[in-house]
């Protein structure tokens, strides 16, 4: 079946088709490439650990169709012998061996369906220094099975994870699976697709119908035609009835999707539209840079509008936008447009605005341009404003700090507001050392003791000369405050060495500043997960969150360190300590703690544990200890999504039960087999709330349709609040015909 509709491409956003074989056709020039650059192969430049797999296949392939030849060629030599009764044996020929291969791409255009792969192949076939010089096209590349696979296999798992609950990309069956119609308000699905799909209108509730069209109007992919056949199918729909919510900022929805077709035509058959709603539409239109929609709402009657507009589309860079509001509105804006416009470096806004507006900007203009690094905006304001076009401190501060340093030079030659201490600890916290350098020689605020203590690792990148040794660039920046300023450094640089995961640097610090090494220090080399010898070190005892950092990396090692040789600290050892280990789930430190310290624990651990799923400590914890358990291990077993495995285990073993918390977090996770054992098992319930904070409408139908909830509960009317919910998960209308079913209500 050839479907042809217009709908955009999903993976790139832009390419708009009208037939499956455009749309196959923009995949292989075009998506196929973007996702292989998604996985770090770029420009499909690293493709190339592919080719020697495809290159074997296909020399396999030749050596054997090689081989066939060679064996039908002795065949026939072997029968035209015979019958020549000629006896001496015939040499069999020396297979060759398999070639190796080195493959490299010298041509590539991944925007054209003749894309060729020029590949240099040396055989040993032949001589090791002949080369063969094959191509591919790249058509036959992604061809390959094996290559698709390895690509779309990654790809797949990704789209498979799942994000607050739900999937980050559906395929199209599972679109069509969606309940509530989700192809249409969630997906936005163009009607060609949608009217293969539709359930008849009788099975769909009347408001279910009017929420799933006001939120297909404001979706991205919406368009006038599929709307106007979404009317056709449901005609009773009617967006001026304010009482649903999601009628109530329609307008303004539209409008922020620039939707001006829509608008109009929504306007003409429905007049009676609430045009303002709870918030500004002609404000979001200027935000987005719609200028069709702000031009349309501004010719209405009755559509309000402030200054907000002007300044969000300044902003944002939207300059006919900005030209538009100022040649047709009275409200004008306010400083916050150059501000704004300037710090997001829209120089062509900040003009005009300097030229056709008296508003004028703050100190935030050039401070904040300064800051992101637009020189061109900056030397704009220099030149061209005066009185509050000026610059703070602030200016040079911030530049130092995200090491803009052209910007820091020019405000030093042709501004006179300087800087503060706070350039030099800026740029030193960040590793410019280059900036640190010049302000050390160039300007006399100095810095403060943060700059030392600031600075932390990167990579390594080359000898320091004066030492012999490898150095970061906030190592080189370290050794240079160490011998050209006076400030020093604190404690703080030691924890601040240890958080960078460099340990030269951490031995660097205490070998040549006179320094102590503080426990909080030692807590983040724990933390980074230095190896043992480095922690030892330090020889400093750590805290009980280096303790906790331990037992979460399962560093044994470590535990046993402190337990060595600093077996009576009252600050290390308490019983929080087994508490952790059964919560991170480590059973071989619970054990140890178990028969080498005499703390103990609380219940919480083995709370902690069945709250994780960690069932092999839980047993251990009941079979030879005595603290036991409370119903939080259960109710709070369920929360986590852990198995049902667990909660049979707790309620055939252990005595303490549950609450009707168990059952509202098992169906919050969507638990559907736990919820299942509960009720068959329990009789605790669960609370009236669980209709109103779960998503997942097959568990609300079951503990609706098993009568879960009291009926005082529910004739309490808190559900009604569910329609005020987050509209994504929005099922209200299904769960009120699903109470009204089973409650007679």
């Amino acid at each position: 079946m050839d479907l042809t509709f217009n709908i955009k491409c999903k993976v790139c956003g832009s390419e708009e088709s009208t037939s499956i074989d455009e749309f196959r056709l923009h995949g292989i020039n075009h998506c196929i490439p973007s996702i292989a650059r998604y996985f770090g192969v770029h420009e499909l430049d690293n493709l190339s650990y592919l080719m020697p797999t495809l290159h074997q296949q296909m020399q396999y392939q030749r050596y054997m169709e090689d081989q066939q030849q060679q064996q039908d060629i002795l065949k026939k030599r072997k029968i035209d012998h015979n019958n020549n009764n000629n006896h001496h044996p015939l040499p069999l020929p020396t297979p060759p061996p398999l070639p190796n291969i080195v493959t490299t791409f010298n041509t590539i255009n991944s925007q054209s369906p003749n894309t060729t792969l020029t590949s240099t192949l040396t055989s040993s076939l032949t001589s090791p220094f002949t080369l063969t010089t094959m191509t591919v096209r790249f058509k036959s590349l992604i061809g390959s099975q094996f290559i698709r696979q390895t690509i779309f296999k990654h790809v797949k798992e990704l789209n498979n994870k799942k994000i607050d609950g739900n999937y980050k990309s559906l395929s199209g069956i599972e679109i069509i699976d969606l309940p509530r119609l989700g192809m249409i308000s969630l997906y936005g699905m163009p009607w060609e697709f949608i009217k293969h799909y539709l359930p008849p209108l009788e099975e769909v509730l009347l408001k279910r119908r009017w929420n799933v069209i006001s939120r297909y109007c404001s979706h991205r992919n919406a368009t006038l035609s599929t709307l106007q056949q979404l009317l056709e199918w449901s005609p009773d729909y009617d967006p001026q009835d304010q009482y649903e919510s999601v009628h109530q900022n329609l307008f303004y929805d539209i409008s922020s999707q620039g939707h001006t077709d829509i608008l109009k035509y929504l306007l003409k058959i429905y007049p009676n539209i609430k045009t303002n709603g709870n918030r500004n539409a002609i404000t979001v239109a200027s935000e987005w840079g719609q200028l069709s929609t702000v031009q349309l709402l501004s010719q209405m009657k009755g559509v309000k509008c402030n200054t907000d507009a002007m300044d969000k589309a300044a902003e944002n860079g939207h300059l006919d936008v900005v030209m538009y509001l100022d040649q047709n509105r009275t409200e004008g804006c306010t400083h916050k447009a150059m501000d704004k416009a300037a710090e997001n470096g829209h120089l062509d806004v900040v003009r005009y605005l300097e030229f056709h507006r008296t508003e004028g900007c703050s100190t935030n203009a050039m401070d904040k341009s300064a800051e992101n690094g637009h020189y061109d905006v900056v030397l704009w304001l220099h030149h061209n404003r005066t009185g509050n076009g000026k610059c703070t401190e602030r200016a040079m501060d911030n530049a130092s700090k995200n090491g803009h340093f052209d910007i820091v030079q020019w405000l030093h030659h042709n501004r006179s507001e300087g800087c503060s201490e706070m350039a030099m600890n800026n740029a030193s916290m960040n590793g410019y050392f280059d900036i640190v350098q010049w302000l050390h020689k160039y300007r006399r605020e100095g810095c403060t003791s943060h700059a030392m203590d600031r600075t932390k690792t990167l990579k390594i990148f080359q000898f320091l000369g004066k030492h012999g040794k490898m150095c970061t660039p906030k190592q080189w920046t370290m050794h240079f405050l160490c011998n050209n300023r006076t400030e020093g450094c604190t404690q703080q640089a030691v924890i601040n060495a240890c958080n960078s995961g460099n340990f030269e640097l951490v031995k660097y610090i205490l070998a040549n500043l006179n320094v102590e090494c503080p426990s909080t220090a030692v807590d983040s080399a724990i933390q980074k997960n230095f190896s043992l010898d480095m922690i030892s070190y330090l020889d400093k005892p750590c805290t009980l969150k280096g303790l906790e950092c331990a037992i979460k990396n399962a560093r044994l090692d470590v535990i046993q360190y402190f337990h060595k040789k600093y077996s009576k600290s009252n600050v290390l050892w308490n019983r929080d300590v087994l508490n952790m280990a059964s919560e991170y789930g480590h059973l071989d430190i619970v054990k140890f703690l178990h028969e080498n310290r005499t703390e103990g624990c609380t219940t919480k651990a083995m709370d902690e544990a069945a709250c994780n799923g960690h069932i092999e400590i839980v047993k251990f914890l009941h079979f030879n200890r005595t603290e036991g358990c409370t119903t939080d291990a259960m109710d709070f077993a369920t929360m986590n999504g852990q198995t049902v495995e667990m909660i049979k285990w707790l309620h055939f073993n252990r005595t303490e039960g549950c609450t009707s918390m168990a059952m509202c977090h098992a169906a919050l996770g969507d638990d559907w087999d736990s919820v299942e054992f509960l009720q068959q098992h329990r009789t605790e319930g669960c609370h009236e709330d669980i209709i109103w904070d779960s998503r997942f409408h097959d568990i609300r139908e079951y503990i609706i349709s098993n009568k879960l909830i009291s009926m005082e509960s529910i004739k309490q009317g808190r559900i009604k609040q569910m329609q005020f919910k987050d509209e994504d998960s929005d099922d209200y209308y299904e769960m009120i015909d699903l109470i009204n079913k089973y409650y007679g209500i």
